[in-house]
């Protein structure tokens, strides 16, 4: 069977399982499966596949079409720019979520620290990393494995000597005072009542206690707040990701707990996604 043969049959096969985008993640498979890139997928379309390669490809357009989400099969999604490898102990990464890289760049002071909370495949801190090699940088997660695989990605792409993992729980945040210059987290946010809400592929291959949060999605939320304040320099910022329909929950949130400068950014699909607040600087004065 010929290259172009197999993408067709592989496109056919996802188109009938509903899975988006069919034709594309056929390629992306073949890329997985066959070991060829995407120029080669073109100029080698009449190319013959080994059987074994052959039948790697299919059990692989098998999974997808089951619905295991395409980032497990090959072990890895893009995001800035940028490969990390994910497994059923992260989230893959989303494009929404490079909103949020964008917003703690813009904050983030020259020679600063940061604090990425529930980094599961440290797609975000790592990503503050590479993009700012003048900064230095915190990665905390509860799940030993999800540490794991973020750390694999902080040596790949070479920014490892400046971050430090540790295990911590979200809802119990304890950083030390006043040491970060950024603290930025895409939290579990995601109503436990909504679970039919989210799509079948997620809620069953993605871990649910980086999805899930009780108080209408709230609880994380909230306890990052207050868990923020002592930790952030003076000046600081505070950036949360959140559901389309949380921004004003969040805002209110954020007030509560005496940030000022509050706002909230919209993804490139029009929703409220990132909300955002700076620590206030208490200024003394003394009177002679």
């Amino acid at each position: 069977m010929q290259v172009r043969a197999l993408l067709v049959e592989a496109g056919r096969e996802l188109a009938a399982a509903g899975v988006p985008d069919a034709l594309l993640e056929a390629r992306v498979l073949a890329e997985y499966a066959l070991g060829l890139n995407r120029v080669q997928l073109i100029t080698e379309a009449a190319r013959d596949v080994a059987q074994e390669a052959i039948v790697r490809m299919r059990a692989a357009v098998a999974r997808r079409a089951s619905g295991e989400p395409l980032a497990h099969i090959t072990g890895q999604r893009e995001f800035y720019g940028r490969p990390f490898r994910v497994t059923p102990h992260t989230l893959v990464p989303r494009p929404e979520t490079e909103l949020l890289v964008e917003e703690s760049l813009q904050r983030l002071p020259r020679g600063g620290c940061f604090a990425d909370w529930g980094t599961g495949s440290g797609c975000v801190g790592i990503t503050l990393a590479a993009e700012r090699p003048d900064c230095r940088g915190l990665l905390l997660d509860y799940s030993a494995e999800a540490l794991s695989v973020a750390r694999e990605n902080a040596c790949a792409l070479d920014v490892a000597t400046r971050l430090r993992l540790i295990r911590g729980d979200m809802l119990r945040p304890c950083l030390g005072g006043n040491r970060f210059d950024v603290i930025c987290s895409n939290p579990p946010y995601i109503a436990p009542q909504e679970v039919l809400d989210v799509m079948p592929e997620v809620r069953r291959h993605e871990p649910a206690q980086a999805l899930f949060s009780e108080d209408n999605g709230l609880r994380h939320i909230r306890a990052l707040i207050a868990g923020a304040g002592p930790a952030l320099k003076p000046g600081g910022w505070l950036l949360l990701e959140h559901g389309a329909g949380q921004g004003a929950a969040v805002r209110e949130a954020l007030a509560q707990g005496n940030f000022a400068a509050i706002t909230t950014q919209h993804d490139l699909a029009g929703q409220e996604r990132c909300s955002l607040g700076q620590k206030i600087c208490l200024v003394t004065y003394q009177i002679n």
